[in-house]
């Protein structure tokens, strides 16, 4: 079988010999390309994994009812607390039971991390633009204990939801 020196235009390597021996840069003629064909080498984009998550917040109380005001603030303020971070919203849900969003970040950022950050920053909003609410507050948390994050930018199902309100109440 002849083998034959198959070059990317690299310019260094134009003046290389053909030899006997195989090389990385040796193909069968058969394998061999056009030799009028210009291979184009794309760059390497220098872009960071930026996950997704779609995150799941409830009331601490079941009284609480994420409507009227509620629902016309919390978009509003979440779009703020994700510019100020450098996170990108991709949707809210409100509910009158949950708080749902997506968004796209730095993967320096853990899940964890989030939901703190968000958890605070509303709760400090809400409390601080809802006084009702201090008579029923017993700690600076408006949200109950836990919360549901699952990677991807895909609202929650129905019964995925329901699920984890009724493991968040439990607890």
């Amino acid at each position: 079988m002849k083998l034959k020196n198959t070059y990317l235009n690299f310019p260094a390597q134009q003046d290389v010999k053909t030899h006997d021996s195989f090389s990385l840069f040796q193909t069968t003629e058969e394998d061999s390309f056009d030799s009028n064909y210009d291979v184009v080498l794309e760059p390497l984009h220098n872009r960071t994994y930026e996950p997704s998550y779609t995150c799941l917040l409830i009331p601490r109380f079941p009284s609480h009812q994420l409507s009227g005001d509620f629902a016309l603030c919390l978009p509003r303020w979440q779009e703020q607390i994700c510019i100020s971070y450098g996170w990108k919203l991709q949707f809210v849900t409100i509910d009158p039971e949950y708080f749902q969003w997506g968004m796209q970040l730095n993967v320096s950022n853990t899940p964890n991390h989030i939901m703190q950050t968000i958890r605070t920053e509303t709760s400090k909003l809400i409390l601080s633009n809802f006084s009702f609410l201090d008579q029923d507050k017993i700690s600076d948390d408006f949200w109950a204990l836990g919360y549901l994050v699952v990677l991807g930018i895909h609202p929650h199902i129905d019964n995925m939801i329901a699920r984890s309100i009724s493991l968040m109440r439990r607890r």
